[in-house]
């Protein structure tokens, strides 16, 4: 009888832990995928099945081994997934995660989110014509104080 009066409390102790460690998971994992990180994973499979495809169209590799590939590529996003839940213990509570959930919810920042490859598309020109006009000015300047660029590099 003694044993199980403290068996028992260990027992109930060991499966609270496990619940709130599920939780913990499927909260990083929620937030995995409101931020995008996920969904960008997603996207390079099939990127990398088409790359691949190319580098192997010599080999005449049938359609039916690279859907087998492609299946099995999408399926080891569950190992990613868990490594990534673990990296993300290592910087947060489970109560930041919480936080940072409700900030992803928000329709704003997913709006951001969904736009990003636009953004970076069209954010692309002027970014090139800003770092190009200063690269100029900075070499203007040094060429205006006597400085030339080592012909040897």
């Amino acid at each position: 009888m003694m044993k199980y009066k403290i068996l028992l409390p260990f027992l109930f102790f060991v499966a609270v832990l496990t619940a709130q460690n599920n939780s913990f998971e499927e909260d990083v994992n929620y937030f995995l995928e409101l931020n995008g990180t996920m969904g960008q994973y997603r996207n390079a499979v099939p990127e990398l099945v088409s790359l691949l495809k190319k580098q192997y169209s010599d080999a005449t590799v049938p359609d039916v081994v690279w859907e087998e590939i492609n299946l099995k590529a999408m399926q080891s996003l569950d190992g990613l997934s868990k490594d990534l839940v673990i990296v993300y213990k290592e910087f947060f509570t489970h109560e930041e995660i919480k936080d940072l959930v409700q900030v992803y919810q928000k329709e704003s920042v997913q709006k951001f989110i969904n736009n990003v490859p636009e953004l970076t598309k069209a954010s692309d020109t002027p970014s090139m014509v800003w770092s190009r006009n200063l690269y100029n000015q900075i070499t203007d300047l040094l060429h205006e104080k006597g400085y030339q660029i080592n012909k040897t590099q």
